[in-house]
């Protein structure tokens, strides 16, 4: 039986606005508990579940913020809240691998500010269940504002040195949400489905989004995109950083046991199906990642003394919670003011002491994702002068520091890397990127497509006339002219080679890919004749030779584009075929009037 309730006889529902603290756990016992997993936003591995009160419908109100209000105003809150956090203690430990997850508990703000004994309350329900800090993310809602009472921020400062950190909730949402932040030092920092909601179709959430993950990973905080519904809002939400995921994207809140997973296979399947980047930069990550062991939050500055002592070359060691959390740095500095204190060596001797006080010398850190472009580290770090490096989060746990020595150096072999695969002209990505690019959008099926091929006309006899080096400068200018048009999200930029040129468009409708290319075709006709002396410019036209060997009157330079069309669910031929189909395409847009043409493959 996976339900640990006791139903009751179904009473009026104004007996729960008495003030009987029985009758008040009468109906708390028709409360049943659910789950949600929040997961690793890459992989899908369960990191937590958040608890949830269910059956609240039973007793006539419509939420359960309605329940709580009504225990509050009869002054019967701490009690109900302590009451209900039992049972989900008591229903969380019944979890296969619970003590590898966190669980996610809501704390009523009311009750947090009044600071009447809850720190004392949750840490009795710890210790009965035999669980550690680790496993226990107490979640503060930034809707409550914390600093309207003399007591609010000091009871949140109090818990979180209780219990080595805090959540925080509904973050964009609520109350001076950036002064809660700074207050409280997240460990876990969860986005108000505000954010989330329809990001892909707003530019605006998106920009909020990158901001905030950004501050949030360079504070050593990781990122819940909570209330995640669909593919599109899973796949930015990954794009742009974020370490989990939560909502029914991935699974819904269920009171049965029975249905809990510990990796949610669906999250893998949509990461599979995301073909729209290059693979990210795991292996040259791993390859300089320093996996030294971590200190654990548990034990005592002796042992860390020793490790020192052991391992002389370094001056400081990550250190993690039970569960393998990331909770920050401690460096030598810091303890070198026991050692030469008048009481420090008692201090060591007293390992009843020094196992609880250990926190109290650790530095927060920034993170990243093993999954994160090294360009996102290389920001991460450079954003905090004096830091050694970033320590790299893998499923959400420790997975190894990355010193600033390696960062750069993996930097370097990226750019040595990217150097082999640009175009050494334009340093766009050359052949071998867009045929990486093509084959993604071939295994793809989610999505449609579009992709331009854009190939200059009267090239050859500008270059006769004028010469490879300013052939050369048209080039140049087209690929400038590509990035202003075309650096947005959802597009790719390559080089073929030579006059020809490709843009591929994701998730982009038919007529904004047509308008965009149009666009450029018309600015590169415009500016390219900035190359040409006034007399031909004053012709419209240059002499040259045909491929017949006649005198002839050539145009100025143009650029024709042929649009290819893939739709959601279509395959993408082979390549034979596709190369057929843009030879075809691009006559027909040279022959066109506008010089583009449209056609679907």
């Amino acid at each position: 039986m996976n339900h640990v309730v006791v139903s009751v006889p179904t009473a009026p529902v104004s007996d729960l606005s008495s003030p009987s603290t029985a009758g008040m756990m009468q109906w708390a016992r028709s409360l049943d508990i659910a789950f949600q997993p929040i997961v690793d936003i890459h992989t899908g591995r369960v990191f937590g579940f958040e608890a949830l009160i269910r059956n609240f419908e039973a007793l006539g109100l419509p939420s359960p913020g309605a329940f709580f209000d009504c225990r509050f105003e009869n002054g019967h809150l701490a009690a109900m809240e302590e009451f209900v956090l039992a049972q989900a203690f008591a229903k969380f430990v019944r979890i296969e691998g619970h003590r590898n997850l966190k669980l996610f508990i809501n704390l009523d703000g009311r009750t947090v500010a009044a600071g009447n004994g809850l720190g004392a309350a949750l840490a009795a329900m710890r210790d009965r269940h035999n669980l550690t800090n680790a496993n226990i993310a107490l979640e503060v809602s930034e809707r409550f504002d914390f600093s309207a009472t003399a007591t609010g921020i000091p009871s949140l400062l109090n818990l979180r040195a209780q219990f080595g950190g805090l959540t925080l909730d509904d973050f964009g949402s609520g109350h001076a949400n950036l002064q809660l932040f700074y207050h409280v030092e997240p460990a876990i920092l969860k986005l108000d489905r505000f954010i989330i909601s329809s990001i892909g179709s707003d530019p605006k959430k998106v920009v909020f989004l990158q901001h905030i993950v950004r501050m949030a990973h360079l504070l050593g905080s990781l990122v819940v995109a909570e209330g995640v519904e669909t593919p599109q809002e899973y796949y930015v939400c990954r794009e742009l950083g974020c370490d989990l995921v939560q909502g029914y994207a991935v699974a819904r809140p269920t009171t049965t046991l029975a249905e809990l997973e510990l990796s949610y296979a669906n999250i893998t399947s949509l990461r599979n199906q995301d073909r729209r980047k290059v693979e990210s930069d795991i292996t040259l990550i791993m390859s300089q990642l320093d996996t030294v062991e971590p200190i654990s939050i548990d034990q005592n500055i002796e042992d860390v003394f020793e490790r020192l002592k052991q391992d002389r070359e370094r001056s400081f060691f990550p250190v993690v919670d039970q569960v393998g959390f990331p909770v920050g740095l401690i460096h030598e500095r810091d303890l070198k003011a026991i050692i030469y204190s008048m009481y420090g060596r008692e201090l060591l001797r007293n390992r009843r002491r020094t196992a609880t006080s250990l926190a109290a010398f650790v530095k927060p850190c920034t993170v990243a994702n093993i999954n994160a472009s090294t360009e996102k580290i290389l920001e991460i770090f450079s954003s905090l002068p004096d830091s050694e490096g970033v320590m790299i989060v893998k499923e959400s746990r420790y997975g190894g520091f990355l010193h600033a020595r390696s960062l750069l150096k993996i930097i370097n072999d990226k750019n040595l890397q990217l150097a082999r695969d640009q175009n050494p002209l334009t340093k766009l990505p050359g052949n071998i990127l867009i045929q990486d690019y093509l084959a993604a959008a071939g295994t793809d099926p989610g999505a449609a497509y579009h992709f331009a091929y854009l190939d200059f006309d009267y090239f050859k006899p500008f270059n006769d006339k004028y010469g490879f080096r300013t052939g050369d400068r048209a080039i140049l200018m087209c690929a400038d002219i590509l990035r202003s048009i075309f650096a947005k999200a959802g597009r790719f930029i390559g080089h073929v080679g030579g006059d020809d040129f490709f843009v591929g468009f994701r998730d982009v409708d038919g007529e904004t890919a047509v308008r965009e290319v149009h666009a450029a075709l018309a600015k590169f006709k415009n500016d390219v004749e900035s190359l040409y002396a006034p007399e031909d410019r004053r012709n419209g036209y240059i002499k040259g030779i045909s491929r017949e060997g006649q005198q002839q009157r050539f145009p100025l330079l143009a650029i024709s584009g042929a649009v290819l069309h893939k739709g959601v669910k279509r395959d993408l031929p082979g390549m034979d075929n596709v190369s057929a189909l843009i030879a075809q395409a691009k006559k027909a847009a040279k022959q066109s009037e506008e010089r583009i043409i449209r056609v679907s493959i």
